[in-house]
């Protein structure tokens, strides 16, 4: 078995290792270990808990009037610092717990991350805050939602018919036209003919001189009413068929518009799901924006064309569009509606018409939306065949036998020396082993993974390298593996401080070496802050 969890994706990882209840811990610039069954890297937000303050305001008074624009600037951020209420946030966030939105759950609170990201550098925070929030959205649509969803289906037939019936008028209009400019080509050449035969016989009335007369045009010899008839009947049918066009494309964009809402089940079932949200509030900024760098952050597996693929943030049209209070102030509760309405239908929630979105970025949807729908198909479908319920419990619960009990005494103690009286040291500041699962936990969590195997259902694999490794997030066990990661948390930030500090994600898998499968793996590098082999 392989990597338990690891941080970003590996660029190849995996290592063959015989089952073992013991761990180590590897920082990225150590070789791979092969002595684990498990093993898994981690980068996942940590957070101190939050002081008891209150924000500061700043002042600032200009010393001349050529600093008046910068005063005017200073006053703007003078009031935003004033306005911010960590006491009112914490009461929005209890709130919130207290009466969650149907597509709202496992509300957390709010803390300090020990670093953050600066010019591309983990420096720790200083000053005031910022404060991180987490809870888990549903694109899941509420009971509203569906309602107006199947109503929007039966407008949808409704509209569908009437511009079928507009599509038939049109076609009959078109066909109307081209009889009449049919017609008035008719007239017009049998107009022409006559003309010509009228000249002929004229001249051939003439007296013979030195010079051909030219006579004038005898009006008699043409019948101009049946040629005015005649073109203002094809006036009259190209008028018809341009509003029978314009009807026709204002029935259809108004059936693709109520089907677009219709269609939002479809997308609903692909993001049904609790996904893990991190947002980030900072005090020159709250309540009237949030950072479009880091202000909504995905933590968990999503498949998604319009996330940052890196670090699953929110693009900046999401910012633009978030709802206000009044037209000015931000509400917890109305960002984590916007990212509700934005797994049900991004486009829609952020203004952006459908026609208008390039085909390229309809199939990037399309494609990412089935590849969330098959992941979440195989969790639900397993979730009715696990071998071990207690592995897959929403958040997850750990048992207290499950860990070693020097592992599990010095995750209650969390101080320094009780996590170096565990370790045992083999490459000086990089890696280290100790104990963590009892050898009970190994053969139960093994048996699972071995259900898994035998029950059938599809898997990615973890890397390119690897054809019968488990992702285990892709199986349920994302709950499980984000525990841990808490879990293990400490004990990276002792020994790493920095990048063992702000661990947000993790790649966790399991690889199997067999004869007649996969034997193992060459010399590669994982993509990861720390690495946890298990």
């Amino acid at each position: 078995m392989g990597n338990l969890f690891s941080g970003g994706e590996s660029k190849a990882a995996g290592d063959r290792c015989p089952a073992s209840p013991k761990g180590a811990a590897v920082p990225p610039s150590a070789p791979d270990s092969s002595s684990a069954s498990a093993s898994a890297c981690a980068s996942s937000a940590c957070a101190a808990t939050v002081p008891d303050s209150s924000s500061a305001s700043a002042s600032a008074v200009p010393e001349s009037p050529a600093a008046s624009a910068a005063s005017t600037a200073s006053t703007a951020d003078e009031a935003k610092n004033s306005a911010f209420n960590l006491d009112a946030l914490r009461a929005e966030i209890e709130d919130i717990r207290a009466n969650p939105p149907p597509y709202v759950s496992q509300v957390g609170s709010l803390s300090i991350p020990t670093f953050i990201l600066e010019d591309d550098q983990l420096t720790k925070p200083s000053g005031q805050g910022p404060w991180d929030f987490t809870a888990a959205v549903s694109g899941a649509l509420t009971a509203e939602e569906e309602a107006a969803c199947e109503a929007a289906k039966a407008q949808a037939t409704e509209l569908r018919f009437s511009a079928r019936i507009a599509t038939q008028e049109l076609a009959r209009g078109e066909r109307k036209l081209a009889d009449a400019r049919k017609v008035f080509g008719e007239v017009e050449r049998r107009a022409g003919q006559e003309e010509e035969q009228g000249v002929r016989a004229l001249f051939r009335r003439l007296p013979s001189v030195g010079t051909w007369l030219v006579p004038q045009r005898d009006e008699a010899l043409v019948d101009d009413a049946a040629l005015e008839e005649a073109a203002s009947a094809v006036q009259a049918a190209e008028a018809e068929v341009q509003e029978l066009r314009e009807k026709e494309s204002q029935a259809l964009k108004e059936a693709r518009k109520v089907e677009r809402s219709a269609s939002r089940s479809k997308n609903a079932e692909a993001y049904a799901f609790p996904f893990r949200v991190r947002i980030r509030f900072e005090a020159s900024q709250w309540p009237f924006t949030l950072s479009d760098a880091d202000g909504v952050r995905f933590q968990c597996v999503i498949h998604h064309a319009l996330i940052d693929d890196d670090h699953h943030f929110m693009l900046e049209p999401f910012y633009k569009t978030l709802p206000r209070k009044d037209s000015v102030t931000l509400t917890v509760r109305g960002v984590l509606q916007a990212v509700h309405r934005f797994l049900v239908d991004p486009l829609e929630a952020w203004g952006i018409p459908e026609d208008s979105a390039p085909m390229r970025l309809h199939q990037e949807m399309a494609s990412n939306r089935q590849e969330n729908e098959r992941r979440l198909s195989t969790i639900r479908k397993y979730s009715k065949l696990v071998a071990h319920e207690e592995l897959f419990q929403t958040p997850a619960r750990w048992q207290a036998e499950w860990l070693d009990p020097a592992f599990w005494s010095a995750v209650q103690a969390g101080t320094p020396e009780a996590w170096r009286s565990i370790l045992t040291e083999h490459l000086p500041g990089e890696v280290f082993s100790f104990k963590v699962f009892t050898e009970d936990f190994c053969k139960t969590f093994v048996e699972e993974i071995f259900n898994f195997y035998d029950c059938g259902l599809p898997a990615r694999r973890p890397n390119s390298m690897n054809n019968y490794g488990i992702i285990l997030s892709d199986i349920g066990l994302e709950p499980f593996v984000d525990r841990l990661q808490d879990l293990l948390q400490p004990l990276g930030e002792m020994l790493w401080p920095g990048p063992g500090s702000s661990w947000d994600s993790h790649h966790c898998f399991v690889v199997r070496y067999r004869e007649g499968e996969d034997l193992g793996l060459d010399m590669h590098v994982d993509d990861s802050e720390v690495k946890f082999n298990v």
